[in-house]
This record gives structure tokens, C-alpha cells and sequence, in this order.
């Protein structure tokens, strides 16, 4: 909804603002404007009585609410959704409400440090590893979002927020969930209010453009976009209007990363994380944060920067929450009961972890006392058995034999390349990245054994298909431009051959016809007349 004014968040006096020096709804006093935006602006403000600075982000007071009778419903409607998000990624909201006046706030954490939208302006393009560490706190937060049936919506780079947290310089604050969306949301109940809601035209996904039902494939698609600007520097669509822009998206096909910035090389398998978030398709992009998470591991071990399971240290995380409203400091609990035996990591599926559990023993000491004192040959029993329990016990909690190592898990090299490059291979009509494609497969995939029918297709192309298989897939598929429109040659003609009539056969037992030879006509010798014949003398 606002876009930062500085760097970090930095604030600003602004003379002359109606909202600085007041106090809303008792509890919040302003102090001073740090971001502004086309529905609203956010300030800088003192929550009281616990002396905790917040970011209160308030609606514009000209904002005329009468002319959307189902905003207050909305408003308090998302705003208790997003209440319900605490995931270490996510920003926390503390307080929302409407005051007397009918200003609308949100109070919110205050945060130190830039966006990614400020980040990519000065240090674009990234390094794949420091990419997808941005992109993977960011799925972790839409993940927590997605099981409570809420999609973002409005992912760009200015709602990633950066933040130092102990010794990591990027950790993520996802921002903004104000153009979020009920995925269980009726046609009823959607908000119809023209150019109320809308998202980022640069990032936003080809279904939320024709004004279908979003799913969380469709935050995966604005993801796929701000990876894309990560790695290159720019984002995959630039058109002169917002119009070609959003056709664009619906549209043409995704520019392969070379062909937007020819200096940057990316590894493959990030290429085919890309590539798969940006498919026209929901279906044919990852069908949800965990599948996405999962493919952003597998990238980063192959470049050899292993993610952790969570980003950040989360116990730290939840321990520096600060207290709400009426809460006081935590204190620690002292038990009484002395902390047991420290005791070697054992594995969840090791043998020692199915052993019965050691059965406590407790030692009590007692003061003196005036009776008389036990026999020696009582007391050194009594040790004796004391050092055998111990021993028993200690024996029950040492560490385990080391587990044999399980056996490595199959995978297959893929090297795919093409002629020429940049063409996009699909199996199964799935998507898997635009050649030269480099790759391990794992999993039911990595099985060599697994024939792999692949489809090698680019447009103005033949397609080509081939069949692989075995622990290595290399194959270079030579593309045959498509012929189109082109007339046949015409048949030629060929003059049919001359009826020659056979001749009459000649009749079994017949007398040639005699023929009279005719004499040549003598000179001076009179005609003939007709009907005679002549004779000579």
C-alpha cells in the first residue's frame, strides 16, 4: 500500500500533516511520516503506556467509505486474518481498529532496514545462492498464510522488507497482506469496487489478470517474477503501457534469462525454478510453498549452500517478540528438581531410541542425627549397591553405536542441449527448463531405471521427442525450422498416348481380293469412257 520513503525507515516530519502529534484511539501517538502511498500512508508512533515504537498504517483521511459499504466488513476481516499470521518472516501486526473519527490503523512492528525493491536498485543482479536464501524466507511466511486460506496477491519487491537479524544482513519481513484474498471466498462476498484492489501489474499472474480465482500457485508466479528480477536485473516483461504489460503476461512467452542479460550466468537447475513459476498454466507451477521450498533446497545443496529448515534462529525470534498490551516481562521458572544426567543425541530410529527408559533414582541426604551410627558392613552394602545402580543407569543413557550409513540415494545427470539454444523441454507436458538444461534428479525421478520421454519444442519449431534412460540423460536435439503455407508443385502433364486401331483380323478360308493392276495411259491415246475398260492392242 506505501512505498518507503527512504532507504531504511527513516522518518520524516512533514509539516502541515493533520496526523502528526495526534494520538489515535488513546494508545498510539504520532510522531512522524515514514512511507506514503495511493491509499493511505504510515507513520512512526508510540504505543502507550508500553513505550514501544510501531508502524501505524492509516487509510487516507479523505478516504470516502460510504461509497463501499462493505469495506469496514473487509477491512477488520483481513485485518484479523493477518493478526493470526506469526511466522518470523511475516510482519506482526499488534493493534488494529477504527477511532472515533473513522480513521482506520494498523500498528504494526517497526523495522530497521531497506527493501528488496532499494536492494536490487543498488545491487542488482544477485548471486543465485543470496537469491534464493531472499526467496525461500518469503515462500516459509506465504506458506504459514496459505493454511489459514489467505493469498497475498500483491508480491513485488517493495513488500519484501530486509532486515539484520543477529548475523544475517537479509532476513525477510513479508509486508503489505492488504490485497489479500480468502481462498474460500464466495463471488458475493469478493470486493467489486473498480481499481479498489489491485496488484502490480509487472508481478502479478496471468489468472488474477483475466479476473479468475486465484490459488497459491498464483503468489508462486509473482515469486517466479521477483527470481527473475534477482537474478538479472530486470523483470522478464517490460511493455510501454500497463495494458501490453498485463497481455504480456496472459501472452508471450517467457524470455529465456540470457536473452535479458547476456552477462549473468545462472545455474540450471535455478533456471528450472524459474521457469516453472512463471507457466502460463496454475497447474503447471508448483501447487503450493511446500513444493517450492523443497525445489529451492535441492537448487542451493547443488550450489553448495545448504538451507537450513528454518530461516533465522525461530526460538530467538519468538523470545525477542515484545509483550502486548497488559503483559509484563516473562520471568524464568527455578524448579526445585535438579536438571537430569546430560545424555548423548540419540536418533528418533536408532536402537538405543527404543530402549526402555531409565528409571530414576533419587539419593537423600539427611542431617546428623543422635542415634548411633550404622554398622560399617551396612554402610559399604549400601554403596556397593548405590555404585551398581549408577552404573546400571549410566550405562542405559551412553551413547549409542554410531548407525550405519544409509545407502546413497539414487539420482541421474541430466545434460540437455539444443540447436538452437533456449528451447524449452517438457515431460509429461510439464515444464522442466529451456536448454542448455543441467541438472541431478532424485527421487522417483532419480530411479535410472525410469524411461524419460522428453519433448523438446520452440515456437516457429518442429517438435522433437526422445526417449532417455540410465543414470546419465544426455541428448542434443537438432530443432528443424516448421514449413508452413507452402503450395505444393503441381503434377506434371502427361499427353495421353494415340489410339492406333488394331487391324482387322483376316477371315479363315478367304480369297484375297484380286486387285487388276491398271495400266498407265499411253500417250496420245483417247480416255476411256467411265464403265469400260480398255484394251490393248
Amino acid at each position: 500500500m506505501a512505498e518507503p520513503v527512504s532507504t531504511t525507515t527513516g522518518t520524516s516530519t512533514a509539516p502541515g500533516d493533520p496526523l502528526v502529534g495526534r494520538v489515535i484511539n488513546d494508545r498510539f501517538k504520532v510522531l512522524s511520516i515514514i512511507a506514503r502511498g495511493g491509499m493511505g500512508k504510515v507513520y512512526k508512533a508510540e504505543q502507550a503506556p508500553l513505550g514501544r515504537i510501531v508502524a501505524l498504517k492509516v487509510l487516507q483521511p479523505n478516504y470516502n467509505g460510504d461509497s463501499d459499504p462493505e469495506f469496514h466488513k473487509r477491512f477488520f476481516l483481513e485485518a484479523s486474518l493477518v493478526s493470526k499470521l506469526t511466522h518470523p518472516n511475516t510482519v506482526t501486526l499488534y493493534d488494529y481498529g477504527q477511532s472515533s473519527d473513522n480513521v482506520y490503523f494498523m500498528a504494526m512492528e517497526y523495522l530497521e532496514g531497506r527493501t528488496l525493491h532499494r536492494l536490487l536498485r543498488e545491487d542488482a543482479p544477485l548471486d543465485a545462492g543470496r537469491a534464493l536464501h531472499i526467496l525461500v524466507q518469503a515462500c516459509r511466511a506465504l506458506r504459514e498464510a496459505h493454511r489459514h486460506g489467505v493469498i497475498h496477491r500483491d508480491l513485488k519487491p517493495a513488500n519484501l522488507f530486509l532486515v539484520r537479524h543477529d548475523d544475517d544482513q537479509d532476513f525477510v519481513k513479508v509486508l503489505d497482506f492488504g490485497l489479500l484474498k480468502r481462498t474460500d471466498e464466495t463471488a458475493e462476498e469478493a470486493l467489486t469496487q473498480t481499481g479498489l484492489f489491485m496488484g502490480s501489474p509487472k508481478y502479478m499472474a496471468p489468472e488474477q489478470i483475466r479476473g479468475e480465482r486465484v490459488c497459491a500457485a498464483t503468489d508462486v508466479y509473482s515469486l517466479g517474477v521477483i527470481l527473475f528480477e534477482m537474478l538479472t536485473g530486470k523483470v522478464p516483461f517490460e511493455r510501454s503501457s500497463s495494458v501490453n504489460l498485463l497481455m504480456a503476461h496472459v501472452s508471450d512467452p517467457v524470455p529465456t534469462i540470457v536473452e535479458v542479460n547476456p552477462l549473468v550466468q545462472v545455474p540450471a537447475a535455478v533456471e528450472e525454478i524459474v521457469y516453472r513459476c512463471l507457466a502460463k498454466r496454475p497447474d503447471d507451477r508448483y501447487a503450493s510453498m511446500d513444493e517450492l521450498i523443497a525445489a529451492i533446497k535441492l537448487a542451493s545443496a547443488s550450489l553448495g549452500r545448504p538451507l537450513g529448515s528454518m530461516s533465522g534462529e525461530f526460538m530467538h525470534s519468538l523470545s525477542a517478540r515484545a509483550p502486548t498490551s497488559g503483559e509484563g516481562p516473562v520471568a524464568p521458572v527455578i524448579s526445585s528438581v535438579p536438571p537430569p544426567l546430560p545424555r548423548a543425541h540419540t536418533p528418533a530410529d536408532s536402537p538405543a531410541a527404543q530402549r526402555p527408559a531409565a528409571v530414576p533414582m533419587s539419593v537423600t541426604v539427611t542431617a546428623p542425627s543422635s542415634e548411633p551410627r550404622r554398622s560399617p558392613l551396612l554402610l559399604g552394602v549400601g554403596l556397593f549397591v548405590l555404585a551398581v545402580g549408577l552404573g546400571v543407569a549410566i550405562r542405559l543413557v551412553a551413547a549409542p553405536t554410531p548407525p550405519t550409513p544409509a545407502a546413497a540415494a539414487p539420482s541421474v545427470q541430466v545434460s540437455l542441449d539444443s540447436d538452437p539454444a533456449g528451447v524449452e523441454v517438457l515431460e509429461g507436458g510439464v515444464s522442466l527448463g529451456r536448454t542448455p538444461l543441467r541438472s541431478t534428479w532424485t527421487g522417483a525421478r532419480g530411479n535410472p531405471d525410469t524411461a524419460h520421454t522428453l519433448v523438446f519444442r520452440q515456437a516457429g519449431y518442429e517438435d522433437q521427442q526422445v526417449t532417455l534412460s540410465g543414470p546419465q540423460l544426455s541428448h542434443v536435439a537438432h530443432m528443424r525450422p516448421r514449413v508452413t503455407d507452402v503450395p505444393p508443385m503441381p503434377a506434371p502433364v502427361v499427353p495421353a498416348p494415340a489410339v492406333v486401331p488394331a487391324p482387322e483380323p483376316a477371315r479363315v478360308g478367304a480369297r484375297p481380293a484380286r486387285r487388276t493392276p491398271r495400266a498407265a495411259p499411253r500417250a496420245n491415246t483417247p480416255n476411256t469412257p467411265t464403265g469400260y475398260r480398255d484394251n490393248v492392242y
